[in-house]
């Protein structure tokens, strides 16, 4: 049956639904045999018989609220349950998100002026990068790490910011390893006329140089090279073998020292310092 309650002037009228409990209501397991407590605005509140459960309209808790123990006027009875199960809570309403803040003109301005700075030239990269690499290359644990290092680095060398340069390094290579010296010597002539600072182009024709004998060549090239690379190991290395095939064995064992200290982990240079240092204390030098 349907029962009717008319407020003041001011509170609309609201009617509810007296229904029994659905058949899988269960009695509260606090107070056995309560009844609900209806509790409206400028009246008492009204306890309802024992097993009749209070609904709106809508089939849900007056004011919208939702069943449940009592709480700030929520309407309860035993089991709770509304009758339609599918019914949820209604949501809460969130908090709203504290407004973003609004950079200050001085901060835009440092913003500005760091976005237009200048990057830093590719030289300047590569040469941080080397160096880098160069510092780990030093205290690297072991042979492995060593390579893997000596390899990043061996390929920096190989690089220069001209595409041409690299067209004409790449082809000296291929005659290089195709034994054709002639070849890969005159492109090299044309490569360190075209880029002088590439220090790895100086070196690759310091290698063919020695390779066809030419001693004297080979060692000017390499001190170029070691002008513009100072730790270029391959560089020491080749400077480190002119000397001793040329009777130098201290100022070859200098050198050699000189590569181990930049690439430490290198048995085959360990194994000709170790014999150069007997030879040379040997004679008493």
């Amino acid at each position: 049956m349907v029962s009717g309650f008319r407020c003041s002037a001011a509170i609309c009228i609201m009617a509810f639904a007296l229904v029994p409990p659905p058949a899988f209501a269960e009695a509260d397991p606090v107070q056995p045999g309560a009844g609900e407590v209806l509790k409206l605005p400028g009246l008492p509140d009204i306890k309802m018989p024992p097993g009749v459960h209070v609904y709106g309209p809508r089939g849900d808790a007056p004011n919208g609220m939702t069943p449940g123990r009592p709480d700030g006027g929520m309407v309860v009875g035993p089991g709770g349950v509304l009758p339609n199960p599918d019914l949820q809570p209604m949501p809460q309403r969130k908090a709203a998100a504290p407004p973003k803040r609004v950079p200050t003109p001085a901060e835009r301005a440092e913003a500005i002026r760091k976005a237009l700075q200048p990057h830093p030239p590719l030289a300047v990269a590569r040469r941080h990068t080397l160096d880098e690499l160069y510092g780990k290359l030093a205290v690297a644990s072991d042979t492995e790490e060593a390579k893997g290092l000596a390899g990043l680095i061996s390929a920096i060398w190989m690089r220069t910011s001209s595409d041409t340069a690299n067209l004409l390094m790449q082809r000296a290579v291929v005659s290089i390893q195709g034994k054709n010296l002639d070849v890969a010597a005159q492109l090299l002539d044309k490569l360190v006329v075209l880029d002088p600072s590439w220090a790895e182009a100086w070196n690759k024709r310091a290698s063919v140089r020695f390779a066809k004998g030419d001693l004297d060549g080979s060692m000017a090239d390499v001190k170029h090279v070691l002008q513009l690379e100072p730790k270029h190991f391959g560089a020491l290395e080749g400077m480190a073998m002119i000397l001793q095939r040329t009777g130098f064995d201290k100022q070859a064992l200098e050198v050699y020292r000189r590569a181990l200290a930049v690439y430490p982990h290198q048995p085959e240079v360990q194994q000709i310092v170790d014999k150069l240092t007997i030879q040379v204390e040997g004679q008493g030098i």
